[in-house]
């Protein structure tokens, strides 16, 4: 019970980082709106709420195992970032940026070039003919990515 106390508490810290203070975690794991108090089930979250919810408990989870036992090196997250509206994928990426550093490595697996454009180092994936490659990007290929999509947003609005 103490630890499940200890994790709804750091999770729901996490949480109220990435949503504007907007939700934290109830007991039972139940999301209480901070604003009005009311508890209620996570299936009323949206998708984007939801990964949210679910980020930070993976983030509360690797915090508390390095507290009580041997460092957690490496955090692997796998996409969910395309659910985010523009703020809260800016507020997501930087608790991961908080959360990453120093001896605790974060790994984000994502199609969105936003999230290459956040982080320092991108290894590009590509399927080809015969399986896959992979390559680090520098940083001027990096944000050439990020300028490339930038641009093909801006025409496809035009």
């Amino acid at each position: 019970m103490l630890r499940t106390r200890a994790l709804l508490g750091v999770a729901s810290d996490l949480l109220g980082q990435m949503s504007d203070e907007r939700f934290g975690f109830a007991e039972n794991f139940d999301i209480v709106s901070r604003s009005s108090g009311v508890v209620h089930h996570p299936n009323r979250l949206s998708g984007g709420e939801k990964f949210l919810a679910s980020l930070a408990l993976a983030l509360a989870l690797a915090e508390l195992h390095s507290r009580s036992g041997p460092t957690l090196g490496a955090l692997f997250l796998d996409e969910g970032f395309a659910t985010l509206d523009t703020a809260a994928l800016e507020s997501a990426l930087e608790v991961l940026r908080a959360q990453a550093g120093g001896d605790r490595l974060v790994m984000v697996i994502s199609h969105l070039h936003a999230v290459a454009e956040a982080v320092d180092e991108v290894l590009w994936v590509e399927r080809n003919a015969t399986g896959s490659s992979a390559r680090w990007l520098t940083p001027a290929e990096r944000d050439e990515l990020v300028q490339a999509d930038l641009v093909s947003g801006l025409q496809t609005l035009a």
